[in-house]
């Protein structure tokens, strides 16, 4: 999954998250190089990959991904897909947990914390998908980057230490 644009985190949803959504969901399984979503769908279904990947695509450009989510990613919501004219296809075989609406009002009334890791993973894809120049460096990154300015600093003295000049 070289392309992902998402950041992973695997530890977004819990065992007791798990156990919830399968209480509140439907268990799905769909074959490698199925569409999951398409524009013309009318579903707001939410969908927990369990297991898997899938790809994000504009309908312009079907061969370079947008995204590839995997296990305990979060997509759908028709809104995300609509505007933008997307598509969501599996790129192995995958096993989901389907909220549609209903369900996940439901969801939102039963476990409220679960229900807002969900709609904060959301955000996160729309967010991906709307602004793929703004993927944002991972933690390390941030490191590496401080510890290398900081050995450049304090290698670059002059005066004294510096025999060229």
């Amino acid at each position: 999954m070289s392309t992902s644009l998402v950041a992973k985190n695997e530890s977004k949803l819990n065992m007791k998250d798990w156990n919830q959504l399968e209480r509140s969901g439907q268990l799905m399984k769909r074959n490698k190089s199925r569409f999951l979503i398409k524009p013309e769908h009318t579903n707001r279904d939410v969908y927990i990959i369990r297991s898997g990947s899938i790809a994000i695509y504009h309908a312009d450009n079907m061969e370079e991904p947008l995204a590839v989510l995997g296990a305990n990613d979060v997509l759908g919501n028709r809104s995300i897909f609509v505007h933008q004219n997307l598509y969501a296809k599996t790129v192995t075989d995958v096993e989901l947990i389907q909220l549609d609406q209903t369900s996940y009002r439901a969801l939102y009334l039963a476990y409220p914390e679960l229900a807002i890791k969900l709609t904060a993973e959301l955000s996160k894809l729309k967010l991906t998908l709307d602004f793929p120049e703004r993927k944002a460096p991972s933690f390390i990154q941030h490191v590496k980057s401080g510890v290398q300015n900081w050995v450049n600093k304090n290698n670059g003295k002059k005066g004294r230490y510096c025999h060229n000049c």
